[in-house]
C-alpha cells in the first residue's frame, strides 16, 4: 500500500511540474506579413500583348492565394458583352473568355482587378494588377483622367463610372456600353488608361443595376456638354459634378379611410403650381397642407357621403380618388380638440424672447376666442395683455405674442373652447407654464452678401447645425444684400449661395436630355455663434468669403473672414 501511494505521489509531482512548464510562456508567430503576392512573369500569360486572340489568362504569383468580390472588383474596359470567368488554380489565377465573346477590332483592352486578388494569410491585396491587351497592333497609351464630385454639397463621390464613347450620339448612354470606362476612388479621382487619339463623349454613372447603362431614373448621372478630344500632345483632366435628375411629380399613394384627413403622397416634393385637388362638391370644407413630399387635405362634410377627389400634377394625368363614406358622428362623438403632443405634467415650456410661444394642435383651427386666451407674468400671476394669431403656414399652430421679459415666470391658460378647429371641436383647459430664456442665452448673426449680379437671380439659404433650412431668400436685381438675425439659438450655422438660373426661388438639378446642368451654388460654414456674441459674416456670390478688417483680436478658433465680437445688449 506504501508503494503504491509513493508511486502515485511522483506521478502527481511530475504531472504539476510538466504543467508549470508549460504556463512558462505562449509560442508566437513571426513578423506579421504585410507584403503583397508578387507576380512571377516568367510563368504568367505576356502582358501587354498585341495582335491578341481570345486565350486563357494565366497569373502566377510567389505564394498561395485567395479572390475577394470579384464581381465588383474585376472590370474590363471596353466592356464585354459576356462575364469573364476569374477563378483560383493554387498559385494562379485564371482568366477565361465565354466561348461566344468577340473581341472588338483593333482596340486595347484592359482588365483591371481592383483589390480582387489577396494573400492567404494576411489578405493583402496585389495593387494596381492590369492585364493589357491589344487586338490590333499596338497598345494605345494615352491617359484621361479627373475628379467626380456631388453637385449639392460638393464632396467626392467614389464607386462612379466614368465612361467614354466614341459614338457621340445623345441616345449611346441609353443603348450601348461605352468604349473606356475608369472608376472614381475614395477621393473621387480616376484615371481611364491606354485610351486612344478620338474625340469621345463623356458620361458619368452610379450604376445601380451594373449594366453600364443609364436605364433608370433613379440613377445618378453627370455629363459634359461638348466631346472630349484626346490627342497626344494635350493632358486632359475633367471635372464632372453628379446628380439625380428630379422624377418626374407622380402620385405614390393616399391614405383615404380617416375621417376629415386626406393624405396624398408623391414621388418629390411639390411646387404649389404642380399640383391641383378637385373635388365634386358635397358641401365639404377644406384646408390644404403641403409639409414633406405629400398634400394633406383637411375636410368636413355636412353630411356622411362618399366623394371623390381628382389630383393633377405637371405630368398631365390625373388621379381619381374616390373618399368613402365614413361617419362623421362616430369620429366626432366624446371628442375634444388636443395638442399634438401632450405636455407632461409640472413641465415648462422654453421660450426664445423674439419669438412668439408656439401651440400646435392636431387639427387644423378654424378660430380662437382671445377672452379665453389668458397669460399670467410673475409670480403673483398678473394678466399682461398677449397678441394671438392663428399661423399662416399651418393652420394646427396658434401662436402667442408678448414683450416677454427675462428671469420672469409666465403661465399661459386656454380656457375651455378658447380654439375650435375645422370639425367644430374645441378644446378642455391648457396650462403651458413658460421658461423665458435670457437673451445672452442667444446670438446674433449679420449676413452681407456682396459681388451679386444685377442681371441674375438667387436664392440665399441660411442653414442651422443640423443643415436645416432656417430661412430662404429669393434675391434679384441688388449688388449687395444684408439680414440681421437676433437672438438665434447658439451653434455653426451655413449659409448657401444659389445661382437661380429659371428664378424660381429653388434650387434646380439637372437634365441630360434637357442638357441642362445643375445650377451653381455653394455652401460656407460660418464662424460659431456663441451665447451673448454678435457674428458679422460677410459672403461673396463669386464662391469667396470677402476679407474684413478685425477691430481686435479674434476670439479663438474663429475664422478671420467673419467678426464676433460681444453683444453690447
Amino acid at each position: 500500500m506504501r508503494n503504491i501511494f509513493q508511486t502515485f505521489f511522483l506521478a502527481l509531482l511530475l504531472y504539476l511540474t510538466l504543467i508549470g512548464c508549460a504556463n512558462q510562456g505562449q509560442l508566437t508567430g513571426g513578423k506579421k506579413d504585410t507584403t503583397p503576392p508578387i507576380l512571377n512573369e516568367s510563368k504568367s500569360t505576356p502582358n501587354y500583348q498585341t495582335n491578341f486572340e481570345k486565350q486563357t489568362i494565366n497569373l502566377t504569383f510567389d505564394e498561395w492565394l485567395q479572390l475577394n468580390d470579384v464581381f465588383k472588383q474585376v472590370v474590363v474596359s471596353p466592356p464585354l458583352e459576356g462575364k469573364l470567368d476569374v477563378s483560383l488554380k493554387k498559385k494562379t489565377v485564371q482568366v477565361k473568355f465565354e466561348d461566344d465573346e468577340v473581341l472588338r477590332e483593333n482596340a486595347t483592352y484592359t482588365i483591371n482587378f481592383g483589390t480582387s486578388v489577396q494573400d492567404l494569410t494576411e489578405r493583402n491585396p496585389v495593387e494596381d494588377l492590369r492585364f493589357v491587351f491589344s487586338t490590333g497592333d499596338f497598345i494605345d497609351s494615352l491617359e484621361v483622367k479627373g475628379k467626380v464630385v456631388d453637385a449639392l454639397d460638393k464632396k467626392p463621390v467614389k464607386d462612379v463610372l466614368v465612361m467614354l464613347y466614341d459614338n457621340l450620339a445623345d441616345t449611346v448612354v441609353r443603348k450601348e456600353k461605352p468604349f473606356y470606362f475608369g472608376k472614381t476612388d475614395a477621393d473621387g479621382n480616376f484615371i481611364i488608361k491606354n485610351v486612344r487619339a478620338d474625340t469621345f463623349k463623356t458620361f458619368a454613372l452610379i450604376d445601380g443595376n451594373s449594366n453600364y447603362l443609364f436605364d433608370n431614373d433613379t440613377e445618378k448621372i453627370g455629363f459634359l456638354n461638348e466631346p472630349v478630344i484626346v490627342t497626344d500632345t494635350t493632358e486632359v483632366a475633367l471635372q464632372l459634378q453628379i446628380f439625380q435628375e428630379e422624377p418626374k411629380l407622380q402620385l405614390k399613394g393616399e391614405e383615404v379611410k380617416k375621417y376629415g384627413r386626406l393624405a396624398f403622397s408623391f414621388s418629390r416634393k411639390p411646387l404649389a403650381e404642380e399640383v391641383q385637388l378637385t373635388f365634386n362638391n358635397v358641401g365639404q370644407r377644406t384646408y390644404l397642407h403641403t409639409p414633406k413630399d405629400s398634400v394633406i387635405l383637411w375636410y368636413d362634410v355636412p353630411q356622411d357621403t362618399s366623394w371623390r377627389v381628382y389630383v393633377s400634377t405637371d405630368t398631365s394625368s390625373t388621379d381619381t380618388i374616390k373618399i368613402p363614406k365614413v361617419s362623421r358622428s362616430k369620429f366626432l362623438k366624446d371628442k375634444k380638440l388636443e395638442l399634438a403632443k401632450t405636455l407632461p405634467p409640472n413641465t415648462k415650456t422654453e421660450v426664445n424672447p423674439k419669438k412668439p410661444v408656439k401651440i400646435e394642435f392636431k387639427h387644423p383651427l378654424e378660430k380662437f376666442d382671445t377672452s379665453l386666451i389668458v397669460l399670467l407674468a410673475d409670480t403673483l400671476l398678473q394678466k399682461v395683455s398677449a397678441q394671438v394669431e392663428i399661423d399662416s403656414t399651418d393652420k394646427r399652430i396658434l401662436l402667442v405674442n408678448h414683450r416677454f421679459k427675462e428671469k420672469t415666470p409666465y403661465q399661459l391658460q386656454l380656457l375651455p373652447n378658447a380654439a375650435t378647429d375645422l370639425f367644430g371641436l374645441q378644446n378642455d383647459t391648457i396650462t403651458m407654464n413658460l421658461d423665458i430664456k435670457a437673451k445672452n442665452e442667444f446670438g446674433d448673426l449679420t449676413l452681407k452678401f456682396i459681388d451679386l449680379k444685377t442681371d441674375k437671380s438667387y436664392v440665399l439659404e441660411l442653414l442651422d447645425k443640423n443643415n436645416k433650412l432656417v430661412e430662404s431668400i429669393p434675391i434679384s436685381g441688388d449688388t449687395i444684400f444684408k439680414k440681421t438675425y437676433q437672438t438665434i439659438e447658439t451653434g455653426v450655422y451655413a449659409v448657401r449661395i444659389i445661382q437661380d438660373n429659371n428664378a424660381n426661388g429653388k434650387w434646380d438639378t439637372g437634365n441630360y436630355d434637357n442638357k441642362s446642368q445643375p445650377e451653381p451654388l455653394f455652401t460656407r460654414k460660418l464662424e460659431e455663434v456663441r451665447a451673448g456674441w454678435e457674428v458679422d459674416a460677410t459672403v461673396s456670390a463669386d464662391e469667396k468669403i470677402a476679407p474684413k478688417k478685425n477691430d481686435g483680436p479674434a476670439p479663438p478658433n474663429i475664422p478671420q473672414s467673419d467678426k464676433g465680437k460681444p453683444n453690447r445688449n
